[in-house]
């Protein structure tokens, strides 16, 4: 059975609760993990306004990844860093709302009847119902209104929620893996849906405490932010690039060790094919630039490092742009 990408880019995002009774809502704010964005409306109309705001940028997705075609056998894909820049420096990102979960029946206007304005339609929609309105739900969730429907009955703890919310918001980044695959003519890089890729990279995600990641070139892997804005990068490289980038050590007078760690797959580096377009006269700092590769053996050999704190030609301040400093202001809740 085939495994589905790797997303190309995941950050945290803002869920979104509408239902008329204060008190369900109330129960839901207070349990909730402290690291969850979210926001409870009482009235759909309030709801519908906040959801329905302009975009302040469209998708990460649509904005900064590209083909190239120079070489037929082997396109590439490319990521703007200016877009990905602009991302990173919107604190609203975490703001977009990506799981929307809507009471069937309410005074004003119903769940479906809401579900139904919601412009954007990439948000994942889940209706909770009663045991009256679950024939309704069903047809609705036939009929793609919406993603899930809920038993509100078996939401007695907010551990029932979760689970939902969390499909619900891989769903929702899956959608632009998809995107992706579109834009790059349905040939991803191959690390993308390698399983022991994905399997060193969850357990990356997990041991570093990483809560939002993008997919990055020149060379390829994954810029990596913890809740504080800290950064880690990972590089994932196959052999004929870590050939490529020996050579160009070489070339460029690189200490002979680092040249031949790199050569056998001990280490690889972070850098692109002229460091000295970066740094003019002043001395390449190579110690900095290379580090310990881990060897994953797949259907094709892959060599991976990992950066704490790498340089980033990215211009980005925790202080201002962290899920940290988001989640310490002021967001309106029930």
């Amino acid at each position: 059975m085939s495994r589905t990408l790797l997303p190309p880019y995941y950050h945290p995002t803002t869920v979104c609760f509408v239902d008329d009774n204060y008190s369900f809502l109330h129960s839901i704010g207070i349990d909730l993990p402290d690291d969850w964005s979210f926001i409870s409306f009482l009235t759909p109309e309030e709801a519908l306004e906040f959801v329905n705001q302009p975009a302040t940028l469209p998708p990460l997705a649509d904005r900064c990844f590209s083909m190239d075609n120079s070489n037929p056998e082997a396109p590439l894909i490319h990521m703007d860093l200016q877009a990905l820049e602009q991302e990173i420096k919107l604190i609203d990102r975490f703001k977009r709302v990506s799981v929307l979960l809507v009471d069937y029946a309410m005074p004003t206007m119903n769940g479906l009847e809401f579900c139904e304005q919601v412009a954007n339609p990439d948000i994942k929609k889940a209706l909770l119902t009663g045991v009256a309105d679950e024939k309704t739900a069903v047809d609705a969730f036939n009929r793609g209104i919406i993603d899930r429907y809920i038993p509100k009955a078996s939401l007695a703890s907010v551990n029932n929620v979760i689970p939902h919310v969390e499909a619900l918001k891989q769903a929702y980044f899956a959608q632009y893996s998809s995107r992706l695959c579109s834009n790059i003519a349905l040939n991803p890089p191959g690390f993308l849906n390698e399983p022991h890729i994905q399997d060193l990279f969850n357990h990356l995600i997990a041991e570093h405490h990483i809560v939002e990641y993008y997919l990055v070139t020149d060379p390829y892997g994954y810029l990596l932010l913890r809740v504080d804005g800290s950064m880690l990068r990972m590089v994932v490289a196959q052999e004929s690039e870590l050939a490529a980038q020996a050579q160009m050590m070489a070339r460029f007078d690189a200490p002979p060790d680092l040249v031949a760690q790199v050569r056998s797959g001990h280490a690889v580096g972070l850098f692109q094919e002229h460091p000295g377009d970066y740094f003019g006269h002043e001395a390449f700092p190579w110690q900095d630039m290379v580090v310990e590769a881990t060897a994953v053996h797949g259907q094709t050999n892959w060599y991976v490092g990992v950066f704490a704190d790498p340089p980033a030609d990215i211009d980005f301040d925790p202080r201002a742009c962290s899920y940290a400093h988001f989640l310490s202001m002021e967001r309106p809740q029930v």
